[in-house]
């Protein structure tokens, strides 16, 4: 699980998605393997969370 704390030199970055509910599964979906695929290869990446809105309308990473 990631842990951030304010001790450690390393920086946070959150964002949040707005979509359609239908369209939630989907953005998981790409988020996922963008991630998988480049992402975790950039030079310091520590780790990545998905986390969805119960009403479907927000996926924050």
């Amino acid at each position: 699980m990631t842990h951030i704390s304010a001790e450690q030199s390393v920086l946070a970055f959150i964002n949040v998605f707005t979509v359609n509910p239908e369209n939630q599964d989907r953005l998981v979906e790409l988020l996922t393997s963008a991630t998988d695929v480049s992402v975790r290869y950039a030079p310091g990446f520590i780790s990545s969370s998905l986390h969805r809105s119960t009403d479907g309308t927000k996926v924050t990473m």
